[in-house]
């Protein structure tokens, strides 16, 4: 409850401060915003890989991905492990629109990428995390050395990280759009992580016949 608590609170308080148009948080927002338009029209080059990086946050990416992977996990035999991926793909993103409509925060006005609807959380940065945080949470136990589960711990997080920054670095979202959208994929993963478990272990239970009074003692 305290590792889904912290970043749930997180959220809250900072979809509190957006919604009521807090000035320091404005004053921020923009200043980065500014920024970040100013070095993508001076340097195409750089816009032109964070226009590469954000389409990987998209869901024609990441969806077919996660369907891939999710039917992976069923050929094996890991079928907690899909639901969870299945429940936390599906289940973050719709709860991400829910927020989005209600919060209802224009999106900035100079963009050098197509986007539409409204901006807070990010919806490409809430899918990349989220992707990667199941990518890390499923695959981590699967690899047995160390140094494996750090390597794909980086990558995972450098990856979603990179698509936050590109939602800036194109101007289709204020910073704290990635900010609370990463807080929101973390809350929301590990909260799925937390129920599924909990679910599946009273499954498994009730799946197991009951001991004799002999094996008992």
């Amino acid at each position: 409850m305290i590792v889904v608590g912290c970043p749930a609170a997180a959220f809250v308080l900072l979809a509190i401060a957006v919604a009521g148009k807090a000035t320091p948080l404005l004053a921020f927002d923009a200043w980065v915003s500014d920024g970040a338009h100013i070095l993508a029209t001076a340097h195409p080059l750089w816009r032109s890989v964070m226009a590469a990086v954000t389409v990987t946050g998209s869901f024609t990416v990441i969806g077919p991905l996660a369907v891939a992977g999710c039917a992976i996990l069923l050929a094996t035999g890991r079928w907690r492990q899909a639901a969870f991926a299945a429940l936390a793909l599906t289940v973050t993103p719709l709860l991400r629109l829910v927020a989005v409509t209600l919060i209802a925060r224009p999106r900035p006005v100079d963009q050098l990428a197509p986007a539409a609807n409204y901006s807070f959380p990010s919806g490409h940065t809430t899918a990349s995390a989220t992707a990667a945080l199941v990518l890390v949470m499923v695959c981590s136990p699967m690899l047995r050395a160390r140094r494996g589960r750090i390597l794909l711990a980086v990558v995972a997080g450098s990856w979603a990280l990179l698509v936050g920054v590109s939602r800036v670095a194109l101007v289709v979202h204020w910073p704290s759009d990635v900010v609370g959208a990463w807080l929101f994929s973390v809350a929301t993963v590990l909260a799925i992580a937390a129920l599924t478990r909990r679910l599946s272990g009273r499954v498994r239970g009730a799946g197991e016949p009951d001991l004799p009074p002999a094996a008992a003692r």
